[in-house]
């Protein structure tokens, strides 16, 4: 039998035709969660500030390279402290204890603790709003009311702030987005749960009111809870939140009012899980982010940490995978969703840090907790576990509510961080400010709080 150049052809098509389906049925066949074992590490920056004791979400690697961050405080004589961080230099920096930029006296009324909202960048200015870290309707027998919280600026240029005034008296926002094409600040408060806006350009603020439906406020109690991230879809202007019952309101822009989307249901069954003792089963989002990439909100549900897409304008919510770190998710046991959840700038990767649930801790007998860094691939529908991270000092970051995704190939975030070398002078002064009288039994409580860097693993 003569073999011919055109059967030699067809033989070496048939052969890399089967060569190019093995590699694509192995592909297809690569696993789409992966949990690592190896931790992560981390450095941390020390801004010896310590009272403080929180941190949400207010940090960014802002255009002029730096890394701007503020930890807050529950401290009854103490304002929130917002700091600078030089990645080229290694130099940090207190900014200021902004109480103090507003004029306002932590020992005499109750003071600005936290910034519980984000930085956002807009014509080398940094947008936020302040809040209280904690409160008391009227005063305290040793301070003044809250005076409420501010929306403000930080000016990248010249150093300086601007002060654009109280939101509403005696209410901290504790809820902040930027719409920098149209030049507002939105912001829900705290305790009223209040919508209410800042026009940037007309120098303008309007209350709407209490506007979370199913939840309300009395004196000293909260019934039910106000959202901590709001959506914003930048080509209509809107705005996006949860409300108790499950559904979702939206500010209009155009028609300058609010509407309660009622067939844009949060309540799936899937969403209605609950930690142990909690006899709350209403579902709500914990962050949400809008993606340019398919024009869609994601979001992590704050029970389950259930991550899901949402279409604004139909109303349309697709359940994605759960996103909590790999303990939890192997123990089944549930973690309050975190803060510390953002997107990649084209869209395809959330990055996620949260901690481990106390009931997994038990089943793996570990005495002091640990956060893990969760990257999810949207596309590719793909779940990685990069495991705990451990600082230079062997040390475990317990908590973050806030990350940001640096251009630099890193990672930063603010963590509590346990201490508990008690005999050193700093163990001393952190040990004084946490727990004055606690017994030594609980002494693993007492921590530090202060910015965390670890390298990207996304390449």
């Amino acid at each position: 039998m003569i073999i011919t150049k055109k059967i030699l052809n067809l033989l070496l098509i048939v052969i890399v035709s089967l060569i190019l389906n093995s590699c694509m049925q192995k592909q297809d066949r690569t696993p789409s969660v992966i949990y690592k074992e190896n931790p992560i590490k981390g450095k941390m920056i020390d801004c010896n500030f310590y009272p403080g004791d929180s941190f949400y979400h207010a940090i960014i690697h802002a255009s002029d390279g730096n890394i701007y961050y503020a930890i807050c405080t529950h401290d009854r004589n103490t304002n929130v402290h917002m700091f600078r961080y030089n990645p080229k230099t290694g130099s940090n920096e207190l900014i200021a204890d902004i109480g103090k930029v507003f004029g306002e006296d932590a020992t005499k009324t109750l003071p600005q603790g936290k910034i519980h909202v984000d930085f956002y960048e807009h014509n080398k200015k940094l947008y936020f709003t302040t809040h209280c870290g904690l409160y008391e309707r009227g005063g305290s027998v040793d301070h003044g009311p809250y005076p409420g919280g501010h929306f403000a600026s930080y000016d990248l240029t010249t150093g300086t702030f601007d002060d654009y005034g109280i939101g509403e008296k005696e209410e901290g926002l504790i809820t902040m987005i930027m719409d920098k094409e149209r030049g507002r600040l939105y912001a829900l408060t705290f305790p009223s749960g209040i919508f209410i806006y800042y026009d940037i350009d007309k120098d303008r603020k309007k209350s709407f009111g209490p506007s979370v439906v199913g939840y309300k406020y009395i004196p000293k109690k909260s019934v039910g809870n106000i959202p901590r991230s709001l959506g914003l879809d930048p080509r209509s202007g809107n705005v996006y939140w949860w409300n108790a019952d499950e559904t979702v309101s939206t500010y209009n822009y155009v028609g300058d009012s609010i509407q309660v989307l009622t067939n844009h249901d949060l309540g799936r069954p899937i969403f209605k899980v609950h930690k142990r003792g909690s006899v709350e089963r209403k579902v709500s989002w914990r962050s949400i982010r809008w993606n340019e990439t398919d024009s869609l909100f994601y979001g992590n549900t704050f029970y389950g940490e259930y991550l899901f897409s949402y279409d604004p304008l139909i109303g349309t919510i697709e359940v994605i995978d759960r996103i909590a770190p790999g303990p939890n998710r192997k123990s089944g046991e549930l973690a309050g969703g975190s803060l510390a959840f953002e997107l990649s700038k084209d869209g395809t990767t959330l990055y996620y840090v949260n901690n481990i649930s106390p009931y997994t801790l038990e089943v793996d007998k570990k005495e002091i907790g640990e956060i893990h860094l969760v990257t999810y691939n949207i596309p590719l529908r793909k779940y990685i576990d990069h495991g705990p991270i451990v600082l230079e000092d062997g040390r475990k970051p317990v908590y973050s509510q806030g990350i940001e995704i640096g251009r630099d190939g890193n990672i930063y975030m603010v963590c509590v961080i346990p201490w508990t070398d008690f005999e050193s002078e700093k163990g001393k002064a952190l040990k004084e400010i946490r727990h004055k009288a606690t017994p030594t039994e609980h002494m693993k409580q007492v921590y530090e709080v202060n910015l965390v860097i670890i390298k990207n693993p996304i390449k």
